[in-house]
């Protein structure tokens, strides 16, 4: 005991799993008495009368998803809103981390922003609005994967308020649009029909941050009302949601992670066996200096031992260069994000019951994201130049450490070039849908559904400007790592002198004082579906159902961007004094050694005085590179029938009820890019290409004594290619004789699953569930690097010969002909493999208890995953005569092994509160395949706790509070699983929420 009070308290990820596995360990053996009770009641001689307990709010809602859960026939987990516009949660992602198999991925600023079911990432995922498909998509920072330009669905353009269920399929059915090989999610909002009467509510809500330091609103509203007219019952119904919010990231980046010999290596000091860079009368490179001004001032010895650090990247190079088993942030720098988002959303719907057989409703929906993204570094950029722009070759080592994993802790250099960079993005996402459906009984056994909707939504990304500005040749600079995560970095000058950079045209040596990058771009997703689903029920045990659907997706993304190396200099008169502001208050929390300050671009002030955003001639460089854009367009036609029966018989004594029936899906796809024709015009390349697919589903439910619901589902998934893969696009390297090409002609991820569980509902409202699954993927899609004749790749000789070459045996004889080996680059669709895992749920309201212990209750869930997909990482290893395909075994990306929820609630008449807790393992973000030294990078594991309260004043006022990430939990991305060196580290502090609804 003395050991451990002497070893001080815990913090970080490890303590909080810890508390929470005891929460889970104490969770077990409170179900395990509440087991015994019960068992002991039911062999009683006499059963007492059970208590009637009426439930509201949070605990009515986990009642009434229980009920559908139970009496549903596939997995299906739900969600269900605790009051009028009162889901459990802000963001919807997060609302989703209850449902065992869930995980969230954060996007900028923390909230959560997409979603991961079963291991499988967003892109596996489809999400159904009312019925029919929608498709959002924002913007991110580029260590965050950058603007979504996938089928992946962002939650975070919607405010939870605007819903009043979510629903998470993880077996499919006939009756059910296929294309997600994790799960199918269903989002509802609310309708009049719903509601009783009249009811009206209003919230407000103020959040607060504590790195913002802001307080900002959420606004929420609803009217419904129903009236029995001549005409039969009609209900309306309208709500609206608003909120605005200021969220920081602050934290260090390395951009990447590199070898010491990429960009050609460092500035080798006086008397090293070999002089680097070699001299040059232009850029005053000589024996004694690496450029003017810029003297070899490294260290001999540690130059050598960098040297002679060798990694042969996996067995794939035969003769490493020296140093590049030396590997070092690309870009060292620490970022300060800011986002600045309102987020604004509306519903509105109309029913009509002309009779009791027949119901039509339309719900229309629209939303809007608009943020503004401001993203500040200080850095030094060297470390990821080469000496065209006097980088890396002009820095010299003065020291250096490393660890026993061969990670570089500790580096000293003279001659870096220090750059202060701001980047502003603004973009906003629009979304609108409408959907018109109907149900009619047509005679008691005849029933038809019909259902037209049509779903768009606009990325607009009008702005994404940057300005770097420099100081050349800086000593002095360091990095150290010997505090943890984040280092220390020593810039060796006065970053907080905007004096001491430049923005300016590159000088004659090649010296770059600064540099400008702009893009514009617009992605759009319309998706139109319309069905027609007719049920007929034989007989009390059977039912058939059979059905239509029409599918048009339409994706299209354009993208040019502007910006380069500065060719005019600041006006006259005018300093990069006038033209920043200072970054103040930075690094709170991130360690020792952490500037508080830097000059940073003020970007107004200098588009004042040097508009790079008017994209004119007046300003060089700011003009659209046409030339250079990128247009893509990808049409999708599906055409769907199913047909299938829900069947409800007795066999062996067992109750059995569910459903088995068939789905055919006829897939054609038309997609078109601009590419460069062999005399450098842009002309259209079009691809057309189709698929069929049967996709049986069976799903069955068994009834056995004492509420113990076994399940077996099995059936055929698909999941389609990303648009971005699918599109033809194409270039030609002549000099490395490389191809890269696009995949219109993808075929979709195609899987057999299987899924067995078991649902104990062993007392009222009580669950307890443990369930396998197994999905045998048989293709995969990822990008491949192979050998092939320049003629199997489909693309046009005159490619060949457009600089006057022949390929016919004229001469100059081009340096690639038809029968040429080039290595192609591309998506192609390859062997699969299997993903299992386990799945634990329960649910529990602790009413077994006396008196007020009674209102307790928690939810826990744990989740398992084993996956192994085999990655072609080359088709060709140089050390060896043969030309053989190598390959790496991998968990899929995104897949997280081990994943749990755990929520302990109170409720009574007044007041009601919950803390949860949210665990992911660590996951794979990207197979690197050690083609540069690295294997994997991944992102650490996580644990987010958040809580929530409320009181009810009256019957008609509610106050509520909320604390989100209570434990200020740092989001972190590692490189090389040996190594564990940081790409990303990041912390958005804790957010707190004061609120009031009214109902009326």
């Amino acid at each position: 005991m003395a050991t451990a009070m002497q070893a001080g308290p815990h913090h970080g990820p490890n303590s909080r799993l810890r508390i929470v596995t005891l929460g889970v360990l104490a969770l077990v053996g409170t179900i395990h008495a509440q087991v015994q009770a019960q068992a002991q009641a039911q062999s009683g001689a006499a059963a007492t009368p059970e208590n009637t307990v009426v439930v509201t709010g949070f605990r009515e809602s986990l009642n009434n998803a229980l009920n559908i859960k139970k009496n549903s026939d596939g997995i299906i987990d739900i969600i269900k809103a605790e009051d009028i516009s009162k889901f459990p949660d802000a963001n919807l992602a997060e609302s989703m981390q209850r449902v065992p198999g869930v995980s969230v991925a954060q996007g900028d600023g923390g909230e959560g922003k997409q979603i991961t079911v079963r291991g499988l990432n967003a892109g596996f995922t489809r999400v159904r609005i009312n019925g029919i498909e929608g498709t959002t998509a924002t913007g991110a920072s580029d260590i965050n994967g950058s603007t979504n330009r996938g089928r992946a669905f962002d939650f975070s353009v919607f405010a939870a308020e605007l819903f009043n269920s979510l629903a998470v399929r993880k077996t499919s059915e006939a009756g059910v649009e296929e294309g997600s090989l994790g799960a199918t999610v269903d989002l509802r909002t609310a309708r009049p029909f719903d509601f009783k009467g009249q009811t009206a509510s209003i919230g407000a809500q103020g959040l607060y941050n504590t790195v913002s330091k802001k307080t900002q609103p959420r606004l929420t509203a609803l009217y419904s009302n129903r009236w029995d007219t001549g005409i039969g019952k009609v209900g309306a119904l309208v709500s609206l949601a608003y909120a605005k919010r200021s969220a920081i990231e602050e934290g260090y980046e390395s951009v990447d992670i590199v070898a010491g010999s990429v960009n050609g290596g460092f500035c080798s000091p006086i008397g090293a066996a070999t002089q680097y860079p070699a001299t040059n009368a232009v850029k005053g490179i000589d024996a004694q200096n690496c450029g003017f001004g810029v003297p070899r001032s490294g260290s001999l010895a540690v130059y050598n031992d960098i040297i002679n650090r060798k990694d042969d990247f996996g067995g794939t190079v035969a003769s490493p260069a020296g140093s590049s088993g030396a590997f070092h942030p690309r870009i060292p720098r620490y970022r300060r994000s800011q986002t600045e988002y309102e987020r604004t959303g509306i519903t509105s719907t109309l029913q009509w019951r002309p009779d009791s057989a027949t119901e039509l409703s339309l719900d229309v929906m629209g939303g809007r994201y608009s943020n503004t993204r401001y993203d500040n570094y200080i850095q030094g950029i060297s470390f990821g130049r080469d000496m065209t722009e006097n980088g890396k070759g002009q820095t010299s080592i003065v020291d250096a450490r490393f660890n026993e994993n061969g990670s570089w802790t500790y580096g000293k250099f003279n001659g870096v070039d220090v750059r202060s960079e701001g980047l502003v993005d603004v973009y906003t996402t629009l979304f609108k849908q409408a959907v018109l459906s109907g149900h009619r009984d047509v005679t008691d056994k005849l029933a038809v559904d019909v259902m037209v909707g049509v779903s768009d939504s606009r990325l607009n990304n009008p702005m994404r400007a940057t300005v770097q500005i420099d100081a050349p040749n800086v000593n002095g600079f360091s990095w150290d790592f010997s505090g943890g995560a984040v280092p220390a970095l020593n810039f060796g000058m006065d970053i907080s002198n905007p004096n001491n950079f430049s923005f300016g045209p590159q000088g004659a040596d090649g010296t770059v004082h600064g540099n400008f990058v702009g893009r514009y771009l617009t992605t759009t997703n319309r998706l139109k579906t319309s069905s027609i689903n007719l049920s007929y029920e034989l007989n009390d045990n059977f039912t058939l159902k059979t059905g239509l659907s029409s599918r048009r997706n339409s994706w299209f993304n354009y993208e040019v961007p502007s910006g380069g190396i500065p060719t005019q200099a600041l006006p006259a008169g005018v300093s990069l004094a006038s033209l920043t502001r200072q970054i103040t208050g930075f690094g709170k929390g991130l360690g020792p050694g952490v500037p508080s300050s830097w000059a940073a671009i003020d970007f107004d002030k200098f588009r004042s005085v040097y508009d790079i955003e008017c994209h004119c001639s007046d300003v060089a460089l700011s003009e659209y590179q046409l030339g250079n854009q990128i247009k893509r367009d990808v049409q999708e036609k599906i055409d769907a029938l199913f047909l299938s029966t829900d069947f409800k018989v007795n066999a062996w004594g067992l109750p059995l009820r569910g459903n088995v029936g068939v789905r055919g899906a006829n897939t054609k796809t038309i997609a078109m890019q601009l590419i460069k024709d062999p005399a450098g015009q842009l002309v259209p390349r079009v691809v057309e290409h189709s698929y069929r697919d049967w996709l049986p589903a069976f799903n069955v439910t068994a009834t056995l004594p004492k509420d113990l619901l076994v399940r077996f589902s099995a059936g055929k998934t698909l999941s389609r290619a990303e648009y971005v893969d699918l599109s033809p696009s194409a270039s030609i390297n002549l000099t490395s004789q490389s191809v890269s090409i696009g995949n219109p002609t993808l075929d979709p991820i195609r899987a057999n699953t299987f899924d067995l569980q078991a649902e104990w509902y062993y007392a009222k409202n009580a669950m307890l569930s443990v369930g396998a699954f197994h999905k045998d993927i048989k293709t995969f899609i990822q990008r491949t690097n192979e050998l092939m004749k320049y003629s199997e790749t489909g693309l046009s000789n005159a490619y060949l010969t457009s600089t006057g070459c022949s390929i016919t045996g004229g001469t100059p004889v081009c340096g690639i002909t038809p029968d040429t080996d080039v290595s192609v680059s591309r998506m192609v669709n390859t062997k699969g493999g299997p993903l299992d895992g386990l799945e634990v749920n329960w649910q529990v309201p602790f009413t077994f208890l006396p008196g007020a212990w009674s209102n307790f209750g928690a939810l826990a869930n744990y989740t398992h995953v084993k996956s192994k997909i085999t990655y072609i990482t080359r088709v060709d290893n140089p050390r060896t005569a043969a030309n053989e395909q190598l390959t790496e075994e991998a968990n899929f990306i995104g897949l997280s092994p081990n994943a749990y929820n755990l929520t302990v609630y109170y409720e009574d008449k007044k007041f009601s509160a919950r803390v949860s807790a949210a665990h992911r393992s660590s996951f794979i973000r990207d197979v690197l395949r050690n083609a540069n030294g690295s294997d994997h990078s991944f992102a650490d594991p996580s644990t987010r706790i958040g809580l929530s309260a409320s009181y009810n004043v009256t019957p008609n006022l509610r106050l509520s509070f909320e604390a989100q990430n209570l434990t200020d939990e740092e989001l972190r991305y590692g490189k090389d699983t040996e190594r564990d060196d940081t790409l990303l580290y990041g912390k958005t502090g804790r957010s707190y929420v004061l609120g009031a609804n009214y109902k009326f």
